[in-house]
């Protein structure tokens, strides 16, 4: 009766989220008139960034938005502005830091690549921590680590918050 009861729940909240207009933001769109995130992504030509860190993030972008390359003929452009911020946190008593915070913050724009009017800008942040130890050849490789996580955070978040934008603007239902 519980199995029953359970299941015609899950089959009633399916049924409310579709009448509320509630759909998958990467969803292959089912009429010709929208296009899917993959589309808009493929227009998106992500200018250079500053800095090793703004190489790793741009090509994570690049592999995320236009896996093919980049974009002949693109619609807009992603710019990003790096700011990077390290931060002790564990200090011991003879004044030694035995962990740090590494803060990555990205100022992002993306811009119409023929009018150059901003369309969307936002900031995203990441803190990725980090521990000191007796090894340099250690601490380094974790504060390299840390740095290459922070960037693929704020990397997946403005691909979110792009998607976000696409979606809000092009594919109203």
């Amino acid at each position: 009766m519980k199995r029953i009861l359970g299941l015609a729940g899950v089959v009633g909240l399916a049924v409310s989220l579709g009448a509320c207009g509630f759909h998958p933001l990467y969803a292959t769109p089912s009429s010709g008139t929208t296009l899917g995130m993959t589309q808009y992504y493929q227009q998106v030509l992500v200018e250079p960034i500053q800095g090793r860190q703004g190489v790793h993030l741009r090509n994570q972008l690049m592999d995320a938005f236009t896996p093919g390359g980049t974009p002949s003929n693109a619609a807009y452009r992603l710019s990003i502005r790096l700011e990077e911020q390290k931060e002790g946190l564990a200090i011991q008593q003879d004044t030694r830091i035995t962990r740090y915070n590494y803060n990555l913050t990205a100022k992002y724009e993306l811009k119409d690549a023929v009018s150059g009017r901003i369309l969307d800008h936002g900031i995203s942040r990441a803190i990725a921590p980090y521990n000191v130890v007796d090894s340099q050849f250690a601490t380094l490789s974790a504060e390299r680590d840390a740095q290459e996580r922070a960037a693929r955070e704020v990397g997946e978040d403005i691909r979110i918050r792009l998607g976000l934008y696409f979606e809000q603007r092009f594919n109203k239902s």
